[in-house]
């Protein structure tokens, strides 16, 4: 699944349909606390009475997260712009102590010249069951080779 890891990320060499599997992002606890003083204050900090449920994270915790695990993995792709995000959709709560990592898919490629394309991509975040937390689409603008 990850054959072009250690290999050239340019537009014209990632295939559609390609999937990328990368990162682990852990919902700390502390973390949680923080995020809700400071952006969700109508969070609750501690499980609704069951002892086995931990603290919700925010959903902007979450897309927080995906974007720094994200920035990580692409730092050193030739990504010359990012376009936006779109079609987020949220299916299950995230919770201190889950660890979360994603799954690209690239869906298609518009080349725009001779020396940039725009790549179309879907973006699973999941948590460490497998289970789908988060999802959302994005174009970015990507030098050709």
């Amino acid at each position: 699944m990850n054959r072009l890891r250690g290999q050239s990320w340019y537009f014209d060499d990632i295939p559609v349909g390609y999937v990328h599997q990368f990162g682990a992002a852990k919902v700390d606890a502390d973390d949680l606390a923080l995020f809700k003083e400071r952006f969700a204050p109508y969070l609750p900090l501690k499980a609704d009475g069951d002892p086995t449920t931990t603290p919700p994270a925010a959903q902007a915790h979450v897309f927080a997260l995906w974007s720094r695990m994200l920035w990580e993995e692409t730092k050193d792709w030739p990504v010359l712009a990012r376009l936006g995000q779109d079609a987020v959709r949220w299916y299950r709560t995230a919770h201190a102590g889950d660890v979360l990592s994603m799954k690209i898919t690239f869906l298609s490629k518009q080349p725009v010249n001779e020396s940039r394309g725009i790549l179309i991509t879907q973006h699973d975040v999941l948590n460490q069951s497998g289970e789908l937390v988060m999802t959302l689409m994005t174009r970015t603008v990507m030098a050709r080779v």
